[in-house]
């Protein structure tokens, strides 16, 4: 199998972009098998006009359906728990096609369950060099680097290249979203919010961040329209009153209304 990957996509680790200065193909070649490490046997690279072709071996169509069989068993032990089952499994598939994504990412989702931030992070930079437009990689790296790493401008980073690739991604928005609340820009965070908000279908968390960013800048009014637009809204999607996000914005309504009406009676 063969990718075609602008040289502009290729990311060297956190917060590190190729550098476009580097004009020999020897020395991209060299770099970029550095780069992809543990899987750069498995590959051929060249490079043309900017754009680099990464070719992987096929493996014979037994190996190939045996290793997806595989990576059916290894989904259904993660669900279960069987974190141990699930890595060999996953491994298993890697050892046939290395370039298999979800493959790579479901392995990285089990180290993080092993508590292995380190290579699931190594798992996860390698989807995306694979695939720079995997979304999911872009976000979980954005996740470990916010809430295992606390290394708050390698997640921006992250969640920055995803949004190049997936503008319209929900998840991406609201978590990045949330990450800006945190490191204090508002604006930024608030745009974004909104980009998630004109989405379809929209997600409750839209709606509950936006509503918790005009509570911690202090326009509780605001933050209460955002609310009852959610309770207006939302409630036609199945089961939504009962999950977690619906009660904390219930939660959240409640602490305003009290607030707010207790400043209106003071005055």
């Amino acid at each position: 199998m063969k990718f075609y990957i602008p040289l502009k996509d290729i990311l060297l680790g956190p917060g590190r972009r190729f550098d476009p200065s580097i004009n020999s193909e020897a020395e991209v070649v060299g770099l970029i098998k550095k780069t992809y490490g543990i899987i750069s046997p498995t590959m051929d690279v060249s490079v043309n006009d900017g754009v680099v072709c990464i070719a992987f071996k096929d493996a014979t169509p037994g190996k190939v359906n045996e290793a997806l069989q595989n990576l059916s068993k290894g989904v259904a032990k993660a669900q279960n728990g069987t974190l141990s089952d699930a890595l060999e499994l996953f491994k298993s598939v890697l050892e046939v096609i290395p370039e298999h994504v979800d493959a790579r990412r479901n392995l990285a989702k089990v180290y993080l369950g092993l508590g292995k931030t380190d290579q699931a992070k190594k798992q996860l930079e390698i989807c995306i060099q694979i695939n720079p437009k995997d979304c999911w990689s872009y976000i979980m790296l954005g996740n470990v680097y916010t809430q295992h790493e606390r290394n708050l401008n390698v997640a921006e980073f992250y969640y920055e290249c995803g949004l190049e690739h997936c503008p319209e991604d929900g998840m991406l928005l609201n978590n990045y979203a949330n990450l800006m609340m945190e490191k204090g820009d508002f604006s930024r965070a608030e745009q974004l919010f909104k980009k998630a908000l004109n989405l379809r279908p929209v997600h409750p968390h839209s709606y509950f961040g936006l509503a918790l960013l005009y509570r911690v800048t202090g326009h509780p009014e605001e933050s209460l329209k955002v609310l009852e637009r959610l309770f207006m809204l939302m409630p036609k999607t199945a089961g939504i009153e009962s999950t977690q996000i619906y009660i904390e914005a219930r939660n959240l309504y409640s602490e305003l209304k009290t607030e707010t009406e207790s400043k209106a009676t003071t005055h």
